[in-house]
């Protein structure tokens, strides 16, 4: 049997040069996929580090404006108080300016963080949207207080157009209007704002634990399969991603929270009196 040594050298060569580029083009693929993978890996740190920073400046903020308010609705009180110790035929215009309120911190881009936790995206977007309404909120309490102050300039003017005048009726009304406004700013400071503090606060226990270097293992014991919150009953199961999800965390993490909440106590005293102090 007659055997072409020639051909079957220019066939090796040939699926050699084939298998060559074929293995180069796996290997650039390859490197490809690990370079795209390190670097999402980057994106994810970076990312979680922009959390910790804004998260912290938009607490910092929510507290200022939280005594703000507080230190303002003290003063209508006082105000209140004034307004009843006059007489019955006094006329009322003694009044106080609505403070200029910061504006909490909001980090437009936030929202659009590609993370890989479920619990951490939706807790963001809640903050997005809190701070949002409670900016919204606050500018318009200082024109509702504005037109408050008016409205009695519009009562004492007609009271002294009026035939038979009596004082006691735009007094009354004034201090009446203040009282139920303080009670409004006073609700909106309590719910709102504490609301926004605790989903703030949610954010940054849960992000600081997946910052640490075996930060994924945190996320895979909370969103990933394991005997998390069903140990009782040893299943093993894939926790859904809904609102559930959300809730179940919210308690494992809940003493991190509530020890978060009392160091931002602290932290909020030394605000009172910064803001009391002008």
């Amino acid at each position: 049997m007659n055997i072409d040594i020639q051909a079957i050298r220019e066939w090796q060569e040939l699926i050699g040069a084939a298998l060559g580029a074929f293995l180069a083009v796996i290997g650039s693929l390859i490197t490809y996929a690990i370079n795209s993978r390190n670097e999402g890996r980057k994106a994810r740190k970076e990312f979680l580090r922009q959390i910790e920073i804004s998260i912290t400046r938009s607490m910092q903020d929510t507290f200022i404006v939280g005594e703000q308010l507080k230190f303002f609705t003290q003063r209508a009180g006082a105000l209140v108080t004034t307004i009843r110790s006059y007489g019955a035929n006094s006329i009322v215009i003694e009044r106080i300016n609505f403070p200029t309120v910061r504006e909490i911190y909001r980090d437009l881009a936030m929202p659009s963080f590609k993370l890989k936790s479920y619990y951490l995206h939706n807790k963001i977007m809640w903050v997005d949207a809190a701070v949002r309404d409670i900016n919204e909120t606050a500018a318009n309490l200082k024109n509702d207080f504005e037109n408050l102050l008016k409205q009695n300039e519009t009562l004492v003017a007609l009271m002294q157009a009026s035939p038979n005048p009596n004082p006691s009726i735009p007094k009354d009304a004034y201090a009446e209007n203040i009282e139920i406004f303080i009670r409004a700013v006073d609700e909106f400071r309590d719910k709102a704002l504490e609301q926004a503090i605790r989903i703030m606060m949610q954010v940054k226990v849960y992000n600081n634990a997946i910052r640490k270097p075996c930060g994924f293992v945190h996320r895979w014991r909370h969103e990933g399969i394991g005997f998390n919150f069903f140990c009782w009953k040893l299943e093993l199961i894939k926790t859904a991603d809904n609102l559930d999800t959300l809730d179940q965390i919210d308690k494992a993490i809940e003493k991190d929270v509530l020890s978060g909440l009392k160091k931002a106590d602290e932290r909020k005293k030394k605000i009172a009196e910064q803001v009391r102090q002008g």
